[in-house]
């Protein structure tokens, strides 16, 4: 979708570090290690909590945890499966996000996928 939009595919799964060493989290795209992409679905506020919590537990969680990422400069695009539906749109996202990145302080590595095949991460 993004590549038929004119962007670079984004590399899949990344784990995100701040200066320290400390590892944040890990996140579903990444665009040069700049620019994060979140898939947001449902399910993750359902049937994948963890015991004891609640989708309002998970939400606020997500926050926190986006919160930091910002404040580290990382630009954060987040999008659903219905926006998937309508590719401009999120080309576009990702688009101004790429226009507003600067050098964020932490980074990102490609976290291990359930293979052993690894992705490279692609220039804008």
């Amino acid at each position: 979708m993004l590549s038929s939009a004119g962007l670079p595919a984004p590399s899949q799964q990344g784990e995100v570090f701040e200066p320290g060493g400390r590892r944040i989290g890990r996140v579903d795209f990444h665009f040069d290690g700049i620019v994060l992409g979140e898939t947001d679905r449902r399910v993750k506020y359902g049937r994948l909590l963890k015991p004891g919590q609640s989708p309002g537990d998970a939400v606020f969680a997500e926050k926190q945890r986006e919160d930091v990422l910002r404040d580290l400069g990382f630009q954060v695009v987040r999008w659903t499966w219905d926006d998937l539906g309508s590719p401009g749109l999120v080309a576009e996202r990702v688009r101004r996000a790429v226009a507003r990145a600067g050098s964020p302080r932490g980074w990102v590595t490609q976290a291990p996928l359930p293979s052993a095949e690894r992705l490279t991460v692609r220039s804008l």
